[in-house]
């Protein structure tokens, strides 16, 4: 019979699971089967539902055997099982297992359940640092695989078990799994570090295991004080506000890299490589108009201000103002606020009014006893960066120009006393609202 011992100290864990849904990542290996049958054995006595997900990567041509083989486990277990095929897509600059587990995470993500249980353990988070210590990872990097991942709904209760240990289960306990052949090809650097390095140290130190589960813990310890650090220096040099410029110089470099990192994290995009953000820092801190883009992100510096917006600009198609009180534009929108002798002097009902960008040539009068401004005149004086310029959008009514966001409305088209006029306002890509 085999020994108690993992079940046990699984137990008092999963007991605090009761009446929550727990969802088994089951690819149908070792890992994966041990944890499989630990959760149906303990499911009734600590109280949780559990269920079962395959990800059927389409990589192998025994891919579709791994699937009958998960479902007639689940099967025999009684339990709910699905299968979620996924394509991987090779990207320039990403390998074969960061694309495979980008849409792996993507189905975890779609999973309704309270947590997604993946199959880490011990051996799997010495092979994660010592991967991202010859990749020459930060301390984010370095701090491997957390036990629980809330904003992923990720948990792994296997982290601190050896695979001896896991093995032994389950060949006590007679399960059977599958055995991939990719895993023992040792063109990928993890199969290199399990095969060949990690047992050269075990050679020389047989607990090398828990020697880098204890350094993983102490970098983790020290992401989350740069987290921490991170949170309050966002709290001072604060994005969208006048001084976030200079703020963002007050800090030592170091400090200035890990607070780029904090805003990237938080609004969802990964931190470059050390290169890119020590350059996008120093362009940020510098005195010129910036524009520093990652991913889907851009970091913008103007003036003494730094704010966040879509990397990709957005060019919107001409539309019919009619009257509406807002419309979409791009990033953000242009309402219509009517006001009583004041404003433009307009009559949605009677006029062609076009919202729309510019197309070449444009000019505008901002007062009576001004002179008319060409288009890159005005956005200068508007103070705007230039890579507005092609995406503010104009109200016209044939070929006048009677309004441009940001800049302002055309002199001679005011509404006279006691008639109702209309003031336009723009919100830009940092969210603010001008006129």
């Amino acid at each position: 019979m085999p020994s108690p011992d993992l079940a046990s100290r699984l137990l008092p864990v999963l007991r605090a699971c009761a009446g929550t849904r727990l969802c088994v990542a089951y690819s149908g290996g070792l890992d994966s089967t041990v944890l499989l049958h630990l959760l149906a054995r303990l499911a009734p006595e600590a109280g949780f539902v559990l269920s079962a997900l395959h990800v059927h990567h389409g990589l192998s041509l025994r891919a579709d055997d791994w699937v009958k083989h998960c479902e007639a486990e689940c099967d025999a277990l009684g339990l709910p099982f699905r299968v979620e095929r996924v394509v991987v897509t090779l990207d320039a600059g990403r390998g074969l297992e960061a694309a495979a587990r980008e849409v792996r995470h993507a189905a975890f993500a779609s999973v309704e359940a309270d947590w997604v249980v993946l199959a880490h353990h011990a051996d799997d988070q010495a092979e994660t640092l010592l991967h991202r210590l010859v990749r020459g990872a930060g301390v984010a990097g370095v701090a491997g695989m957390r036990e629980r991942d809330p904003a992923r709904r990720l948990w792994r209760p296997l982290l601190a078990e050896p695979r001896a240990v896991l093995l032994e289960w389950a060949q006590a306990e007679g399960l059977r799994w599958i055995e991939d052949d990719s895993n023992a090809d040792g063109r990928f650097m993890r199969n290199y570090l399990r095969h060949s390095v990690l047992p050269a140290l075990k050679a020389r130190q047989p607990a090398v295991e828990r020697s880098l589960a204890r350094a993983a813990a102490h970098f983790a310890e020290a992401e989350d004080l740069l987290g921490e650090l991170a949170v309050l220096d966002a709290g001072v040099v604060r994005l969208g506000l006048p001084g976030s410029r200079s703020g963002l110089r007050a800090l030592s470099p170091a400090r200035g890299r890990n607070l780029l990192r904090y805003w990237l994290r938080e609004r969802g995009e990964q931190a470059p490589d050390a290169a890119r953000l020590a350059s996008g820092l120093r362009a940020l801190r510098g005195e010129a108009p910036v524009r520093e883009c990652f991913g889907d992100l851009a970091l913008c510096a103007y003036r003494e201000r730094i704010w966040t917006e879509s990397a990709r600009l957005m060019f919107p198609a001409p539309q019919p103002w009619v009257g509406e009180a807002e419309m979409p534009w791009a990033e953000g929108g242009v309402r219509f606020l009517p006001i009583s002798g004041a404003g433009l002097r307009l009559d949605p009902g009677s006029q062609s009014l076009l919202l729309r960008s510019r197309c070449g040539g444009e000019r505008l009068r901002l007062a009576e006893n001004r002179p008319t401004r060409s288009f890159k005149v005005l956005c200068q004086e508007a103070d705007l960066p230039v890579w507005w310029r092609e995406t503010l959008p104009l109200l016209c009514c044939g070929d006048q120009v009677l309004w441009i966001g940001g800049v302002g409305a055309a002199a001679g088209f005011s509404a006279l006393p006691g008639e109702v006029g209309w003031r336009i306002e723009w919100r830009g890509p940092d969210g603010r609202w001008r006129g």
